[in-house]
């Protein structure tokens, strides 16, 4: 029996120390944690909407259209430059995009904040070439293979066109929702 009880309090022991040390680590690296991740979605915000100085406190929605929250940009005037949109999307992966929107209804900026596609595929998503082709567009975004891209069409990548689509069609739908329901408040 004492072949038995003495590695099983031994293991409880040690676990205990462990469980203990990780919860104290744990305590005191919270805030330091969302610091930085508050610094980095701030940095994020100002990169796709590179016009504002300030942003309003998130607003959470319940819409069924991939939109996780929005946020005002505001200038140095307090005047509203756009509107920056934090979109989830699901692809071959997850993934979860900011997309910046003047007041003109245009794309300012995409930065994607995180995402599980295949490393050198789908994951090239996040370089600026890529990101670079949604500036500017105002809804209705389409994915072409080949050829010159015209209005409001962006060029799928190599071997991870569902990727650019996943992505476009959450940017249509993020335009979309700024479109139709925050643009006309702020407007007034």
């Amino acid at each position: 029996m004492r072949d038995i009880v003495r590695p099983a309090i031994a293991l409880f022991a040690i676990t205990a120390a462990f469980t203990l040390i990780l919860a104290v680590t744990n305590m005191l690296t919270e805030d330091v944690i969302a610091d930085a991740r508050e610094q980095s979605r701030l940095a994020a915000m100002s990169y796709v909407l590179p016009d504002a100085d300030v942003f309003s406190e998130d607003t959470i929605t319940d819409n069924t259209m991939g939109v996780l929250s929005y946020a005002i940009g505001f200038d140095g005037n307090a005047e509203p430059v756009g509107v920056v949109v934090q979109m989830a999307v699901t692809g071959w992966a997850h993934m979860t995009f900011i997309v910046g929107i003047d007041l003109d209804g245009a794309v300012t900026g995409l930065d994607i904040i995180s995402h599980a596609e295949t490393p050198g595929l789908g994951a090239r998503i996040t370089r600026e070439e890529y990101r670079y082709q949604f500036i500017n567009q105002t809804g209705n975004i389409n994915v072409i293979t080949r050829g010159t891209p015209a209005e409001n069409d962006v060029v799928a990548m190599a071997s991870a066109t569902v990727t650019m689509r996943v992505v476009a069609d959450g940017v249509n739908e993020a335009l979309e929702f700024v479109n139709e329901y925050v643009l006309p408040n702020i407007r007034q």
